[in-house]
């Protein structure tokens, strides 16, 4: 059921959702990834953060740019990496700190849940080239912790209890309750106006669920597996989660159960979590805990 959000998710601003205290050690690795005719494959693993510290939440700005969140001297940043000649740039420098970048090309820029000077969480624009001050995107949606961004559509984790999905237009006050019980990954199914998400059932499963962009109606894709994480979904719109070391992958049109992609080994022996995948559908970045 569809509710209207209105202004009552402010008196939730005090609460983070998003831990001040110094995050875990993470570090971001990229795979290249080939999907074929239905085949899909993953290999060459590189390490592409290389610091002690928390390197964490990667995401594409095209196919040899990966945007992510790090923890440098007491707070949050975001940095762009581009992975052809291993340049880093902090787009940020800010008193704040900025978590879960989402790259926003047409606007020449990205977004980013910003923890403001009171713990306030709210969605903000960022210029890639800092030409132009930092933009709040909501004012009355708060606390923001995970976000994606489809046209003039975001689809927002907003905590609360439960967590609540909530749909909202970036040129109109329309925001709306979706649904609730949700977890943190949402993404953008490529080449759609359509987004997916995840929300805990009564039964304990862990439902991905497709969200048309135009109406809002949401349609089953998949139940998780058991001790799955976070997730990803390629341009062909194959999903891909991890188990432990394992990767799976899942395609919604031919598939049954998750099937094994790749396992990783030691290298992965702490465990896999975010994802994302570059536009050209040609790389995988996979944070791994340390």
């Amino acid at each position: 059921m569809k509710t209207t959000i209105s202004t009552l998710i402010f008196f939730l601003c005090s609460i983070n959702l998003i831990a001040q205290s110094t995050p875990p050690d993470t570090e971001i690795f990229v795979l290249d990834l080939k999907e074929k005719k239905s085949k899909i494959t993953v290999s060459n693993i590189k390490n592409v953060t290389e610091r002690k510290g928390y390197d964490n939440q990667p995401a594409f700005l095209g196919n040899d740019i990966i945007l992510y969140s790090a923890y440098m001297d007491g707070q949050n940043e975001i940095m762009m990496l581009n992975l052809s000649d291993g340049t880093q740039t902090n787009l940020t420098k800010t008193q704040e700190s900025e978590y879960s970048p989402f790259p926003l090309p047409r606007y020449n820029a990205f977004a980013t849940v910003r923890v403001e000077a009171d713990g306030t969480q709210r969605l903000w624009r960022f210029s890639l080239d800092g030409s132009q001050e930092p933009k709040l995107v909501f004012e009355k949606i708060a606390p923001v912790g995970y976000f994606a961004w489809n046209g003039d559509h975001v689809l927002m984790f907003v905590l609360g209890r439960p967590a609540s999905l909530v749909y909202a237009h970036t040129q109109m006050a329309n925001d709306k309750i979706i649904t609730n019980r949700i977890g943190r990954t949402i993404k953008v199914i490529p080449g759609t106006t359509d987004f997916a998400f995840e929300r805990s059932e009564e039964n304990g499963d862990i439902v991905i669920y497709r969200l048309n962009g135009s109406s809002g109606a949401y349609e089953k894709v998949a139940t998780k597996p058991k001790k799955s994480r976070d997730w990803a979904i390629t341009t062909e719109g194959t999903f891909i989660t991890s188990v432990g070391t394992k990767l799976l992958y899942f395609r919604p049109k031919k598939d049954v159960d998750w099937n094994e992609l790749t396992d990783l080994g030691e290298i992965a022996s702490k465990g896999v979590t975010r994802m994302a995948i570059s536009s050209n559908n040609k790389r995988l970045a996979l944070v791994i805990n340390q």
